[in-house]
């Protein structure tokens, strides 16, 4: 199995299957946030993913991918971000249609700024933290933006808290399994030297850590940008 056939086995048709079931929820409202909210995911996470693999955090052999790079990271992971985020929404509306929850709070909207700051540090800082580098940069990162975000939305995501939540912890857990599946591939494989050396399964608590932190970051982030209306709708009643 190559990159490009783990997208497509593991998100595009899971994304699919996901949109046909939830047709009649995804009006224009939900698919303008999804793909703004993917958009900014990708800013974000695209300086987490050169960071990691500049640093050899983790590695994609040559053979895996289709040999296209942007910076240090080939093009089916920039990919894998719009995919994680459209499949993560999804499975948080089709949690969302299931509850109704009151809410009183309106939108804020928290906006994530890069810190670039990381690219020239990063060899002082590598260094001294040896097997724990890897969580390192992801609390570090992560923590910044879910931190501005709850900074910004707290009221309104208080009262969303399961929405939140539990589509990341379903997330997480599936998106781990098929990282799992990825590395006995041979389509990723990480740095013993900066990760703390444990595994479950195959697979580096750090990753699966990292998938929890990333889908937390969609959800939080669905859960600001969407109106009311559509957030306090329950099992298909709300009409569009």
């Amino acid at each position: 199995m190559i990159y490009t056939e783990f997208l497509i086995y593991f998100t595009i048709i899971p994304i699919v299957i996901l949109f046909l079931i939830l047709k009649k929820h995804t009006d224009r409202i939900f698919l303008k946030w999804t793909v703004i909210v993917s958009v900014i995911a990708f800013l974000a996470t695209t300086l987490w993913d050169n960071i990691a693999v500049y640093s050899g955090i983790w590695h994609f052999p040559e053979e895996k991918t289709l040999g296209l790079k942007l910076c240090y990271v080939p093009i089916e992971e920039y990919a894998f971000f719009f995919l994680q985020t459209y499949m993560t929404a999804l499975v948080q509306l089709a949690f969302l249609v299931l509850i109704k929850k009151k809410n009183n709070s309106s939108i804020s909207l928290g906006f994530i700024f890069l810190p670039f700051l990381f690219f020239s540090v990063n060899e002082i800082v590598k260094y001294p933290f040896g097997n724990w580098y890897y969580l390192f940069c992801l609390f570090t990162w992560s923590g910044f933006f879910i931190l501005i975000q709850f900074i910004w939305g707290r009221k309104k995501l208080f009262n969303y808290l399961p929405a939140i939540f539990i589509p990341a912890i379903i997330m997480t857990v599936y998106f781990s399994i098929a990282d799992s599946i990825s590395i006995s591939n041979g389509i990723l494989d990480f740095d013993k030297l900066q990760t703390i050396g444990l595994k479950v399964f195959n697979v580096p608590p750090e990753e699966i850590l990292f998938f929890l932190m990333t889908n937390l970051l969609i959800t939080v982030a669905m859960i600001l940008f969407l109106p009311e209306y559509f957030l306090k709708m329950q099992n298909g009643t709300t009409k569009f």
